[in-house]
C-alpha cells in the first residue's frame, strides 16, 4: 500500500519502460516526465544530476490517474458533477457516491481502483498468452504452410510440364492422324478429277474432227467421198455416270470422350469436399471388403492419419497405435495419466488432441511431448474434434442436465461457448454427447442414451438446430445405438451402429442414403470406431472385440 492509501499496481509485461523500453519490474513512476520506470532505470534516474528534482513514485492506480496515460472514466454519466469511486459487479457498470446510494444497495461493489488493477491483470495474462500460445501455434502453422507451398509450387511445376509434354505429342499425334484422313479423302475424290480428263481429250476431238471436215470440204468432192471419220462412239469418252459422292466424316467417340474429359485428370490428395446427390450417390455405392486384421486393442475410436494409415485407440487403454492398412504397427504413443482414451483429434500442425478417461483433455505435440490442456471435471469428456478455426470442440457427460458440448479457443484453455440443441421449445436435445465432427460450418453430435432415445444432433455455429436423425428411416430391428461419426468428401456422414451391426450413410440434410457395410458384408460384430481416408477413399470399422475391417463403399 502506497503512502496515499492506493494499492500498487504489479509489474506488467504490456508495459513498456518509458527510458529503456523494456518490460520488466515496472513498477515506478516519474511525475514529471511523466513516464513508467524499471526498478533499475528508476535507481538511475534518482541519481542522475539532472533529474534529481523529479519526484519518482509507486507506480499505482492514483498517480497513473493524476499524472499518467491511462485513460479512465473520471466522472459520472448519470451524476456528471461527481467523481467515479466504485464499480458495480452485478449491474457491470461504474458508479459515483449518489449511484451507489441511489440504484445500487446491497450490490456486490468494488472499488475502481481494485476494477482497474484486476481489468489490468487480465489484460497482462491474454498478453501473454499471446506471445506464450498464440503466437507459437501461428508460427508453426506458418512454416507448415511454407512447406506445404513450397511442395505444392514443386508438384504444379511437374504437373505442368506433364501436361504441356502431353499436349505437345497429342497436338502431333492428332494432327498426324487428321493429315491421313484428309489424304484418304483426296484419292476418293481423284477419281471423280481423272473423268474430267476424259470428257476434255473429247472435246478437243470434236473440235479437231470438225476441223478436219471443214477441211476436206474446201478441197474438193474427191476428197470428201474418200474420207472415212472415226466411229462417233469413239468420240464419246467411257465414263460411267457415278452416284453422287456420299461420305461424311465421323470423329472417334473415343477422342471425344478424352477431348469432353479435358484430356487428362489431374490426381491431388488435397481432395476438396465434393457435392453428390443422393440419386447418384446410390448408383456409386459398391461394398467390397480390402482387408481386416487383429488390433492389439479394441477399436472404440479411430481417427485417419493420411497415408493409407489410422490410429486405433479404446476407453481401457491409455495407449493408442497408427495401423497401415495391412494390420501392421506403424508407431504407438502412450498418454500418462489415464487409463483410456476416448478419442483423438489431430490439429493442422499435427499435434494430437486427446480425450482421456480421467476427466482430462491432453495434447501429444510432434515430437511426442504430453502436456494437461483442459481440466473437464466434474464431466467425463469423450468425444473431440478440431475445427478448421482449430477450435477443440469437446462432448462433456455424465452431469445429467448439465451435458453439453464445450468449444474452446484454438489455445484450447478458454471456453468460448457451449453447445446444448435448443429445439423451438426452448428444450435441449443434446442430453448425452459421445462424439462429435464437423461437416462445413455446422457440429454434428452423436447424443447416446443407454435407455433408448439414442441420435445424431446437428447444429450452427449459434446452437439453432438443423436437424436430428434418429435411425427410424433405416426400419431396422432394435433401437438405433450411434457410436462412431465420420464424414466422406462428398460432406455425407457415416455412423456406426452398435445395435444393428452397420453404418448408416446419410446426407449433409440428415437424410439416410442406405444403410451399408452390415454384419454380412464386413463380417465385424459391434461396429464401434471409425474414419474415414480421404485418399483412398477407404472405410476403417473398427470394435471393441480387437477387430478391424477397412473397406471400400463407393465406386
Amino acid at each position: 500500500m502506497s503512502d496515499n492509501g492506493a494499492s500498487s499496481i504489479p509489474p506488467q509485461t504490456f508495459i513498456e519502460c518509458g527510458i529503456c523500453k523494456g518490460n520488466a519490474n515496472i513498477s515506478w513512476f516519474c511525475k514529471n516526465c511523466p513516464a513508467s520506470l524499471c526498478d533499475a532505470c528508476a535507481s538511475t534516474h534518482r541519481t542522475t544530476k539532472q533529474y534529481k528534482s523529479h519526484t519518482i513514485v509507486e507506480r499505482t492506480y492514483t498517480v497513473l490517474r493524476l499524472f499518467g496515460p491511462a485513460k479512465i472514466a473520471e466522472q459520472c454519466e448519470v451524476h456528471p458533477e461527481k467523481d467515479i469511486s466504485s464499480y458495480c459487479n452485478e449491474c457491470d457498470v461504474p458508479c459515483c457516491i449518489s449511484c451507489l446510494v441511489q440504484n445500487h444497495q446491497r450490490h456486490e461493489i468494488s472499488t475502481i481502483e481494485d476494477k482497474y488493477l484486476d481489468a489490468e491483470k487480465r489484460l497482462n495474462v491474454y498478453y501473454k498468452q499471446l506471445d506464450t500460445d498464440v503466437k507459437p501455434t501461428v508460427d508453426k502453422m506458418e512454416d507448415q504452410v511454407k512447406e506445404d507451398v513450397k511442395e505444392d509450387n514443386l508438384t504444379v511445376k511437374k504437373v505442368i510440364n506433364d501436361i504441356n509434354e502431353f499436349r505437345k505429342d497429342f497436338i502431333q499425334s492428332f494432327n498426324r492422324s487428321c493429315d491421313d484422313l484428309i489424304t484418304e479423302i483426296n484419292q476418293i475424290s481423284k477419281k471423280t478429277t481423272e473423268a474430267f480428263g476424259g470428257i476434255d481429250k473429247s472435246k478437243k476431238m470434236i473440235e479437231s474432227l470438225k476441223k478436219e471436215i471443214e477441211e476436206k470440204i474446201e478441197r474438193g468432192k474427191l476428197d470428201i467421198i474418200k474420207y472415212q471419220p472415226p466411229k462417233l462412239e469413239s468420240v464419246i469418252p467411257s465414263i460411267k455416270r457415278r452416284k453422287k459422292l456420299n461420305i461424311t466424316f465421323e470423329p472417334s467417340i473415343k477422342v471425344l470422350e478424352v477431348m469432353k474429359e479435358s484430356v487428362g485428370k489431374i490426381k491431388s490428395k488435397k481432395i476438396e469436399r465434393e457435392v453428390m446427390d443422393r440419386s447418384t450417390i446410390l448408383r456409386s455405392l459398391h461394398v467390397q471388403k480390402r482387408h481386416s486384421f487383429r488390433s492389439r486393442i479394441g477399436a472404440t475410436s479411430m481417427t485417419a492419419a493420411g497415408d493409407n494409415t489410422a490410429w486405433v485407440m479404446v476407453y481401457d487403454s491409455p495407449t493408442m497405435y497408427l495401423y497401415n492398412n495391412k494390420g501392421e504397427v506403424v508407431r504407438s504413443v502412450t498418454v500418462k495419466g489415464g487409463d483410456g482414451i476416448n478419442d483423438m483429434a489431430i490439429t493442422y500442425s499435427g499435434e494430437m488432441i486427446v480425450a482421456c478417461d480421467d476427466k482430462k483433455v491432453r495434447c501429444v505435440s510432434v515430437n511426442g511431448k504430453v502436456s494437461t490442456m483442459i481440466d473437464t471435471t466434474p464431466f467425463d469428456c469423450y468425444g473431440v474434434c478440431v475445427t478448421d478455426k482449430q477450435e477443440i470442440v469437446v462432448c462433456m457427460s455424465d452431469q445429467d442436465d448439465k451435458n453439453h458440448v464445450a468449444v474452446y479457443s484454438s489455445i484450447g484453455r478458454s471456453k468460448v461457448r457451449e453447445i446444448r440443441g435448443m429445439d423451438g421449445q426452448g428444450k435441449h436435445l443434446i442430453t448425452d454427447p459421445y462424439c462429435v465432427i464437423q461437416n462445413g460450418q455446422d457440429l454434428c453430435v452423436v447424443n447416446r442414451a443407454e435407455n433408448g432415445g439414442s441420435n445424431v444432433v446437428c447444429v450452427d455455429e449459434r446452437d439453432n438446430i438443423i436437424w436430428v436423425y434418429d435411425g427410424k428411416q433405416a426400419r431396422l430391428e432394435g433401437p438405433f445405438r450411434p457410436r462412431g461419426i465420420c464424414v466422406d468428401r462428398y460432406n455425407n456422414m457415416l455412423v456406426t451402429d452398435l445395435n444393428s451391426f452397420c453404418i448408416h450413410y446419410i446426407n449433409r440434410e440428415g437424410g439416410l442414403i442406405q444403410v451399408i457395410l452390415t454384419e454380412e458384408q464386413t463380417g465385424l460384430w459391434g461396429h464401434w470406431g471409425i474414419c474415414v481416408d480421404d485418399d483412398t477413399g477407404h472405410v476403417w470399422i473398427g470394435n471393441s472385440l480387437k477387430k478391424v475391417v477397412i473397406a471400400k463403399y463407393l465406386k
